[in-house]
This record gives structure tokens, sequence and C-alpha cells, in this order.
């Protein structure tokens, strides 16, 4: 069974890549998922989902490192196994459809665009001013 799942979260391993027997690339790698929850000490509790990307998001998802802050969006699986000690297990993995990087929309990561000496509007003007309460 299959669910459609977004995740945010980060990856607590490096990410493993390998090509496909048709040449399509393959990315790996496993998150931990921060959800709430009232029953642990903290109020959280941490789901670990595994990532398994294809294609142009394998190619994305091989760019990010362990640490690194992940959404990930795609279907969602429930794997059973039999462990060592002869026990049935469960985990989850989620097959990635699309995978975003904190690294790729965090504000400093880009230059900022060429305005032509264009200057900041000047404080007071009602243009994001500091006065705004909230």
């Amino acid at each position: 069974m299959t669910a459609q799942l977004a995740a945010h979260g980060r990856l607590v391993a490096d990410v493993q890549t390998k090509t496909t027997g048709n040449g399509t690339s393959m990315a790996y790698s496993r998150m931990a998922v921060p959800l709430p929850c009232r029953a642990s000490d903290n109020g959280e509790t941490t789901l670990w989902l595994g990532i398994t990307a294809f294609g142009k998001q394998a190619d994305l998802l091989a760019r990010q490192q362990k640490g690194d802050l992940i959404s990930v969006a795609g279907a969602m699986q429930v794997n059973q196994w039999t462990g060592q000690d002869g026990t049935t297990q469960s985990g989850y993995s989620l097959v990635a459809e699309s995978v975003i990087s904190a690294r790729t929309v965090r504000g400093g990561a880009r230059k900022p665009a060429n305005t032509g000496g264009a200057k900041p509007p000047p404080a007071g003007s009602g243009e994001f001013s500091d006065d705004v309460p909230f």
C-alpha cells in the first residue's frame, strides 16, 4: 500500500548513488522527520524514512550531505522484513517525486540581481518599514 506524503527533515546518512540497468540515475539516503507527540517528554518524536529518488530528483538528492535540511514529496511505502533475531520488523520509505533542499532556497546562496544602480527604497517610504506592529 502507498500513500502520498510530504516530509521535512534532516538527512541522517550520506547519499548513496548508482545507475540502474537501463541507465537511470538512482539515489538513496535516510532522513529524520520530527513529529509532534504528546506522549514523549519533549513533545516530539521522530519518524525515520528511507528516501529513494530516480532521474532528475536523484541528481538533486545526490548533491546533499548528511545533516542537510530537505523536503521530499512522494509515495510512502511500508516495508516489512524478518530481522536477524527472527522477528518481523517494519519501516517506512518514500519514493521521491520532488526533492527541495534548504541549500537551494536559502537567501544567501544567490547573488543579488544587477539592479543597474537602483537603490533600495528609503526608510519610512512605506515599503518594508520596521515600524509595522505585529
